[in-house]
């Protein structure tokens, strides 16, 4: 804030007689300090039935030397600043100032400044800033060696009527007046609960510095135009950065104020509208997987249908039970891709209440309902999960699936040409990690230039697969806020040395342990 010569300084009755009427030749004080041999009015008595109710409630005495020390604060400055008379004096009275208002507030004090009345902000006890009027005598007090300074609070009285401060100070909405070059004037307390600034903070600044990178450009190009056209009344969503670094969404509504208004330029109301943004990305994940289901049921599953109708009209025509037989396997495919589009469509990107449980009775369940007889599980070292136990298990199904339906080299329904010999079964291990777990198989693996689509949706290389398994196990790790990556060659995964990791397919999961996890967050513990 600097100086505003066109402000009529306040003045005080008493202080509205000339030098020689204020000062006595029979000593004097300063609110009922003796002073010496001249006697100065008292301000707070002087006020007290024309200024306020309560004596000495809206401005306070002091005599200040030139670089800032309080030589001597009045009786009113708790009132005012919310602080003891004496814990203010032999302070620096510019320490107090606002930092945008320092140099003008110290321009009054050395006579720097032609004009001795100063608008500025004086912080108060409670870690906020009041605004004051500042009057400074122009002559040295001598018996202080300072300038005598009547401080009046002006905050109350001429930004904003008393009636309305009650809601400005319980309001959740953030009230924001900026002046005609876009800076802040004055912001409600109700920045502290929305942005975590200190009230005051960010006066002087531009708002659009705050403004999230990618928002900016078209913030800042509404923003001047609601400055410069008075009938703009532009409604602006944009993410914001709070005072501990993070970003919130905040609607804010802007308005111009009156050519003639005091206050500032223009009016702005914002409101923190995260949960509602959270809700609307997930109304719009959960759209775009309804969208995909309908898409899918539309038309993949019209060619199992197709083959059924086929099928049927055949066995009718010829009296042959072969094509029922293709017709009960298009039933079987349909029923697998109804069971993996519903979870897709119906679990969305959250989980339920994490709760504790073990890695190795998880994984033993999932093989009971989609383990295969051709197959054997090894489970390794065992881990303590803390996640949603439901989901975690289609995550260990659907991979479970995955090893035996792509087992057999050359796509048959035979997990192996075996000579009934358990080397040449296929063993599918499960084992805890120094970072999460994996879970891997002897078969052939992953063709490396397949690694990078295996979790996309759809993506299958065998002619009767869905390629849907894959895409519901990487939806359900990254709900738990944990990575599955499919191991490289020479990509070893951390593993305990009484188990040995196959050479085939290996799907590697990670994922915080419990000191690394914030409070209440899924993690592993191996």
């Amino acid at each position: 804030m600097t100086l505003r010569p066109t402000d009529r300084p306040w003045t005080d009755p008493a202080d509205a007689r000339s030098d020689d009427d204020r000062r006595e030749s029979d000593g004097g004080s300063v609110d009922g300090t003796e002073l010496g041999e001249d006697r100065w009015t008292d301000v707070n008595e002087s006020t007290e039935s024309a200024a306020s109710p309560v004596p000495g409630a809206d401005r306070f005495v002091a005599a200040v030397a030139v670089d800032g020390e309080v030589l001597f604060a009045g009786p009113s400055v708790p009132a005012v600043l919310g602080v003891d008379r004496t814990t203010l004096v032999g302070d620096n009275l510019l320490d107090r100032v606002h930092p945008n208002d320092r140099e003008p507030v110290s321009d009054a004090f050395s006579a720097v400044a032609t004009d001795r009345a100063v608008t500025h902000r004086l912080r108060h006890a409670n870690g906020g800033f009041v605004w004051v009027e500042s009057v400074v005598d122009e002559e040295l007090a001598p018996e202080f060696g300072g300038r005598v300074v009547t401080a009046r609070r002006v905050d109350a009285d001429r930004t904003f009527p008393e009636r309305f401060r009650e809601f400005l100070e319980y309001g959740t909405d953030l009230v924001t007046v900026v002046d005609a070059d876009g800076r802040v004037r004055y912001e409600s307390p109700s920045v502290e609960e929305v942005l975590g600034y200190e009230q005051g903070s960010t006066v002087g600044r531009s708002p659009l510095g705050y403004v999230h990178p990618d928002d900016r450009d078209r913030v800042t190009e509404r923003f001047y135009r609601a400055l410069n056209d008075p009938d703009a009344s532009p409604t602006l969503e944009y993410r914001y950065r709070t005072a501990d670094g993070d970003w919130v969404w905040l609607e804010s509504r802007t308005r111009s104020l009156p050519a003639d208004a005091s206050v500032g330029h223009l009016l702005i109301n914002s409101r923190d509208v995260s949960e509602r943004k959270a809700r609307e990305r997930r109304l719009t994940d959960r759209n775009e997987r309804l969208d995909r289901f309908a898409s899918i049921v539309s038309h993949d599953l019209r060619n199992p249908l197709s083959v059924i109708r086929g099928s049927m009209e055949m066995a009718r025509l010829k009296g042959d039970t072969e094509p029922l037989e293709r017709g009960e396997r298009a039933v079987d495919r349909i029923d697998q891709l109804v069971s993996e589009l519903l979870t897709l469509a119906r679990q969305g990107s959250g989980i339920d209440e994490p709760t504790e449980f073990g890695l190795d009775a998880v994984a033993r369940e999932a093989w009971e309902t989609a383990g295969s007889a051709e197959a054997r599980l090894l489970v390794g070292a065992d881990a303590t999960v803390h996640g949603d136990r439901g989901r975690l298990r289609q995550v260990f199904e659907n991979l479970f699936r995955n090893a035996t339906e792509h087992a057999a080299p050359d796509g048959s329904n035979d997990i192996r040409a075996t000579d009934g010999g358990e080397d040449d079964t296929l063993t599918v291990v499960v084992t805890a990690t120094a970072e999460g777990f994996l879970v891997a198989d002897d078969g052939p693996g992953i063709d490396p230039a397949h690694r990078e689509d295996a979790f996309a949706p759809g993506f299958t290389t065998l002619e009767d697969g869905t390629g849907y398994g894959l895409d519901i196990v990487r939806e359900v790790v990254e709900s738990h806020g944990w990575t599955i990556e499919i191991r490289g060659d020479g990509a070893e995964p951390t593993s305990p040395d009484d188990v040995t990791v196959p050479d085939g397919a290996c799907f590697v999961v990670r994922g915080p342990d419990p000191d690394a996890a914030e409070t209440g967050e899924p993690w592993i513990d191996g």
